[in-house]
């Protein structure tokens, strides 16, 4: 029970950056272009990617250990 839920905010938390992304930046209207809905959908798909890249870091050097 405790490495589900070790494992499920992590990804959970990933997914909500990248979800919330792109809603304010593909899925935004075109009179909000350059506002900072857009830049902020920007910063959450950086930070998403960012999160993700560690999340599938230490993925890989956990099954390493084991």
């Amino acid at each position: 029970m405790e490495s589900n839920s070790k494992i499920s905010w992590p990804l959970i938390r990933t997914l909500l950056f990248i979800v919330l992304g792109l809603i304010n930046t593909v899925f935004i209207k075109p009179e909000d272009l350059g506002s900072f809905k857009n830049y902020l959908g920007y910063g959450l798909l950086i930070m998403g990617l960012i999160d993700a890249f560690f999340l599938i870091r230490s993925k890989i050097k956990s099954r390493k250990i084991q």
